[in-house]
């Protein structure tokens, strides 16, 4: 049975010597056999399959990139809505107008930034943001962590 030799990278890879040839060096006369050029990396190689699968998992949409939670109160409060929203880094709003009902967003976690009839607003924990009717608003993430707020909705009348 015959075996073949398996060759390792990193020991076989050509590294500077100590001596500069001649008698004295003890790799003298072989020192070329003992460089193993590797193909250097040119970023369009193959990518890991551990990349793919945590690739996989990453939010696709921008649904996907906001969860919430809505409680409406039917018969009691008509018309108010209380939602908690948490929206991932990059996540965003586009810009809407909401004609006939007043906003309240309160910040519990993270940062954001708010548009509000074109004004540019940062905000964080604990700020409150009133947003009146026939207002355009949108909104996004700022930071690398999520954030987390409140958003009561009522009927101006």
């Amino acid at each position: 049975m015959a075996t073949v030799p398996v060759r390792d990278a990193k020991r076989d890879a050509w590294r500077p010597m100590a001596c500069t040839g001649g008698p004295a060096c003890p790799f003298w006369g072989r020192r070329s056999a003992l460089r193993v050029r590797l193909p250097r990396p040119t970023g369009r190689g193959i990518v890991p399959r551990y990349t793919y699968r945590r690739l996989a998992k990453l939010p696709s949409t921008a649904a996907d990139l906001r969860r919430h939670t809505v409680l409406n109160l039917p018969g009691m409060l008509d018309g108010l809505s209380f939602e908690h929203m948490v929206m991932e880094p990059g996540a965003a709003v586009p810009i809407s107008t909401e004609e006939e009902t007043g906003i309240l967003i309160f910040t519990i976690a993270g940062r954001g930034v708010m548009v509000l009839d074109g004004d540019r607003i940062e905000v964080s924990a604990n700020d409150l943001v009133h947003i009146p009717a026939g207002v355009p608003y949108g909104m996004h993430t700022l930071g690398g962590t999520d954030w987390v707020y409140v958003v009561l909705q009522a009927p101006t009348e």
